[in-house]
């Protein structure tokens, strides 16, 4: 069970979406999105995550579902949140919440201030404020931003609100000669890999750059989150 808690922890970098037989190729930024794939540790499936995103007038709304199989459904529903506004092409959020079913008293709320430039967090029954810096995104808004903003060069770094500080990470950035097969399809991959070897993000090109693979390395065991199914426009 302790494992889907941190793959959840995890969760900035975990969209793993692409496209249905069905469904169009998403060549631009998406208006509409329900997004759902499989959380695996160590090749078993504990859990399924399920995404929506919308985006209107120039504003844009995240919603997350991750919810356990097995023994891993006694931990809960874990829900993310993360409205903002689209500016400049890049997602800039304004609210950001982590909630768990099972620990209601444990939620974490992030409330970013671009006027004053400072970060206010909820974290718990405690509050803490810090600077906000130029390039940040929150939990949620860190999957999608590379919508709007694909990776270019050979390596990328972005600060991200994690509902109990801003940490900085940085990825090296290779394009990946062999296709990745998956579920949903095969891609043509961008893969982000951060420097220090715990996360490796494999992006769509032909999708829009929208990740369709994650790997996470904690303690000993890789977990995993792949795609298996995407709808909308």
């Amino acid at each position: 069970m302790a494992g889907m808690q941190r793959f959840c922890r995890h969760l900035a970098f975990c969209l793993a979406i692409a496209g249905l037989l069905a469904a169009p190729c998403l060549s631009a930024a998406p208006k509409q999105l329900t997004v759902t794939y499989d959380l695996l540790q160590q090749g078993v499936s504990i859990g399924t995550i399920k995404d929506q995103l919308n985006v209107s007038a120039g504003r844009y709304e995240i919603n997350s579902l991750a919810e356990g199989k097995g023994i891993y459904k006694l931990m809960g529903e874990r829900t993310l949140s993360s409205q903002g506004q689209v500016i400049s092409n890049t997602l800039r959020p304004a609210h950001f919440e982590s909630r768990q079913s099972k620990h209601p008293n444990k939620a974490l709320i992030s409330e970013f201030d671009w006027a004053k430039k400072i970060l206010n967090m909820q974290i718990k029954d405690e509050q803490e404020t810090v600077p906000l810096t130029k390039n940040v995104q929150d939990l949620l808004s860190v999957m999608y931003c590379w919508m709007w903003q694909p990776p270019k060069g050979k390596q990328i770094s972005l600060d991200v609100a994690t509902g109990k500080k801003l940490s900085l990470h940085a990825f090296v950035i290779t394009e990946e000669k062999t296709p990745l097969v998956t579920e949903a399809g095969t891609f043509n991959v961008i893969k982000l890999a951060d420097t220090e070897g715990e996360k490796t993000l494999y992006l769509a090109k032909e999708k829009g750059y929208l990740p369709v693979k994650l790997i996470v390395q904690d303690d000993g065991k890789q977990m995993e989150q792949v795609i298996t199914s995407i709808t909308g426009q």
